[in-house]
Formats: C-alpha cells, structure tokens, sequence
C-alpha cells in the first residue's frame, strides 16, 4: 500500500512539473509586449528595453524559465504587471473567494445528483426513471450562464429573494451554487445510476438476494457502496476543478475570485497572474485527485491486495 502511494505522489510532482512547463510556454506564446502594456503605447525604445530587462524578459526563454522555476520553489510567483502587488498574495485572496463557492457547489452538486442517481437505479425503466433521466439529459444541456442567469431574473429580480449577485455573505452563496449545482447533479445522477445497474448485476448481489437478503439491504448495503467508487473518482476531479476557478459563474454572478482574476489577467496579458492561476488550477486538481487514489486504498480493497 505504501509503494502505491509513493507512486501516486511522484505522478503527481511529475505532472505539476509538466504544467509548469506548458503553462509556461503557452504564456510566452501569447502575441503581447507586457513592457508596452506597462509603460503605455507611446512609451521610447529605451523606456520599453529597460522595462524589459527589469522584468528578465530580455533573457532567453529557457533561463527566464529556470529563473521562473527557481522563484516557484520559493513560493515566489512573481509581480504582477496590471496590479503592481505580489502574485502569490493576489491569487491567495481571490482563492479565498473562491473557496465557498467551490465547496458550496460541489455540494450542492452531490446532495442532488446522488439521491437521483440512485432512485433512477431502482426505477429503472419506470416512468419516473424516464422522467428524472430526461430532466438530467436536459441539464447536462443548459449553459452555466444561461441557467444563471435564469436564477437571477426569477429569484433575484422579479422575486427578491436573493441578492443580484456580489460575493456578500451566505444568501448571495445560493444561486450560484445551486446554478452549478443543477448541471453537475445531472452527471452525477446519469454516472451514479449506470454505476448501479452495472453492480446489480454481479454476482455476490444476485447471490444476496437468493440467501434472502431484503432489497433495501442489497441495495445499500451491497449495491450503492461499490456503484460509489467511480462516483468518488468523478467528485475528486470535479472539486479540484471547482477550487481552480469558476470563470462563467463567476462573471455570471459579478463574483470576483479566482476565475474572474485568471479573465481579466488573459484580457491585459498579465503573464505572472495567468501563470498564478493556471497554476493554482493545476495544484488544485493534481492534489484532489491524489486524495482520491489514497482514498481508493481503503475503498477498495483489490488495490491493497495488488
């Protein structure tokens, strides 16, 4: 078991080391000058050379990269050019902004789709299976920014019930949340169910049922346990993707976190503040889903046996 741990996590070094490295270059492929983005469009050649060299942009890519690397170690992201203030602290406050919204719609996401995904797996091919099965196919269709906004025209504006967006405490937390939650709760209802019907028909629960075992106990204790572990892969990737940045949500919902930071950063080419947050992006689902493979451990037990 420790073996497969120590492997997991050396994946995960690795793979943060690749992202740097492509996030890295994606940045510097972007066709921008920061120096005259900094110093303005009438700014002398020589204005612009000395920005460039206080900024190490006059160095080869390769050393600007090793310097870049260097400074990382340190959890020195850089300054940003539009801000003026350290990286690490901007995307540190922004995250924090984040934070609630990404755990308010992970659960919301999960208290809806899971309860959905197992009620359509016992009524399999009823008319309620069809029902919610559909209503599922049709969220999986709806644009985050559409349905969000739907949200705030009917609960916000003609019923004010909710405040016309802003990150200003607990209320203004529900109708984004619920707003991702309704298109994520559809993947996991869809992906929970097919889970289940796939279990049902194992042998050990076609076994439990023939030794006597009442439904409700097949279904919760044999079936939904095994039916979650592909649900728990899902669900650890999806909330390293929710931490990351919620960049439609966000501008639906006027929320300034992380998403909204790694927009506007895109928008004025601010190569330190993209590189923060692709970064924090790439931390975020690498370490969720390293969780998720340790978690694997204890949840199934034919990984401790290999």
């Amino acid at each position: 078991m420790l073996s497969y741990i120590m492997r997991r996590i050396i994946g995960a070094m690795v793979v943060l080391l690749l992202t740097s490295v492509i996030a890295f270059a994606m940045a510097y492929l972007v066709p921008s000058d920061p120096a005259r983005m900094i110093a303005g469009v009438h700014a002398s050649a020589t204005t612009l050379a000395e920005i460039r060299h206080n900024l190490g942009l006059d160095k080869p890519v390769p050393v600007q990269y090793v310097d870049f690397l260097g400074r990382l170690l340190r959890g020195d992201l850089g300054t940003s050019y539009i801000y003026d203030r350290p990286v690490a602290s901007l995307v540190r406050e922004k995250f924090l902004a984040t934070l609630p919204l990404a755990v308010g719609a992970w659960l919301a996401e999960l208290i809806i789709g899971i309860p959905l995904g197992i009620y359509t797996a016992r009524r399999a091919r009823k008319k309620s299976d069809y029902l919610v099965s559909g209503a599922a196919l049709v969220g999986l269709s709806l644009p985050v920014f559409w349905l969000g906004l739907i949200l705030l025209y009917g609960l916000g504006f003609k019923l004010p019930i909710f405040p016309l967006g802003g990150n200003n405490g607990f209320m203004s937390l529900i109708l984004p949340s619920l707003t991702i939650g309704i298109v994520g709760a559809a993947y996991y209802t869809r992906l929970l169910k097919s889970s289940m019907l796939e279990v049902m028909g194992n042998d050990y629960v076609r076994t439990a049922r023939a030794k006597g075992a009442g439904e409700r106990r097949v279904i919760w204790r044999h079936v939904v346990p095994n039916a979650l572990i592909p649900v728990v892969t899902y669900a650890g990737i999806d909330i390293g993707i929710l931490m990351g940045g919620l960049i439609m949500t966000e501008a639906t919902f006027n929320w300034n976190g992380v998403g909204m930071l790694g927009y506007e950063a895109l928008q004025q080419s601010d190569i330190p503040v993209i590189m923060g947050t692709v970064l924090l992006a790439a931390v975020a689902v690498v370490l969720f889903n390293l969780l998720v493979d340790i978690v694997y451990v204890f949840i199934d037990p034919r990984i401790r046996y290999d």
